[in-house]
């Protein structure tokens, strides 16, 4: 597997021309196609009639809606063109942003996305939209961190691995992204337990299945931890990882959003980019 499609979020935001950066290193690597779309949260089921009868501030609303992702495109297409991205395609859609990012995101083999600033949203009402594409865009969604980082290809990785059909996927769709790397820790807090014949150890499962897709990957166990994200953040820092790749709610979404989970509390503290899978 190849990414030859990628699709990053662009918005007036400032983290987005980190994000947009790291979008044209992956599109160079794996010569791909780079789509930046900028979404106006106009919604799609809107008429225009609607608009044009609702008066000037509802009409200047929407334009000042469209100038935003315009400026937002204006930024993409000038990153693209510094970092010799050879084909990189505009998108301005008018839609709400969850919705319209997610329709788009099954069209590409990588989705790109910012990390949510839960300060700047009323309580209660965040910016989802990492969460929203992970659950409903079936595609792998690399969300990358506001503060500064790096995403070196090349070095250090950390895969959580627990077993289960989310982590599967989020390594199927980080495949290239692994085989890059200079070396692939797989994760998994299983220590305590016994397995005596590596056939059936999971941990061992799948950095064999990885050494078969020429992956240079190691085993990681550690033992049962309390706090499990917070462990899995700790070890990608004592690695100096420029990469997680972890399933993402294992569990009921409702349950996490309502008593916190794994998922959730790595989207918020992650300093590293990190792909995940549902």
């Amino acid at each position: 597997m190849r990414y030859k499609t990628i699709l990053v979020h662009a918005d007036v935001d400032t983290p987005a021309s980190a994000r947009i950066r790291l979008a044209t290193q992956l599109a160079r690597t794996f010569d791909a196609h780079l789509i930046g779309s900028a979404v106006t949260g106009i919604s799609r089921f809107i008429p225009p009639r609607v608009i044009a009868e609702g008066g000037g501030a509802l009409a200047e609303c929407c334009a000042a809606m469209r100038r935003n992702a315009a400026e937002a495109l204006q930024r993409f297409s000038r990153i693209a063109a510094e970092e010799g991205v050879v084909s990189a395609e505009e998108r301005l859609i008018d839609d709400d942003v969850d919705g319209g990012m997610a329709v788009q995101a099954r069209y590409a083999d990588l989705v790109l996305v910012g990390q949510t600033d839960y300060s700047a949203f009323p309580a209660g009402k965040p910016n989802d939209l990492p969460e929203y594409l992970l659950l409903n865009c079936g595609r792998p969604v690399l969300v990358v961190p506001r503060a500064a980082c790096r995403m070196d290809m090349q070095g250090e990785a950390l895969v959580a691995w627990d077993g289960s059909v989310e982590a599967t996927r989020a390594v199927t769709g980080a495949l290239p992204l692994l085989r890059a790397a200079r070396r692939v820790t797989v994760l998994t807090f299983d220590g305590e337990r016994a397995w005596p014949d590596p056939a059936v150890d999971p941990c061992s499962r799948m950095v064999d299945y990885l050494r078969r897709h020429g992956v240079q990957a190691r085993m990681g166990r550690r033992p049962d931890a309390p706090h499990v994200a917070e462990a899995v953040l700790a070890e990608a820092a004592e690695l100096d990882a420029g990469l997680l790749v972890m399933g993402g709610y294992g569990h009921s979404h409702l349950r996490e959003l309502l008593v916190g989970g794994v998922t959730a509390t790595i989207l918020r503290a992650m300093t590293l980019p990190v792909l995940l899978s549902h």
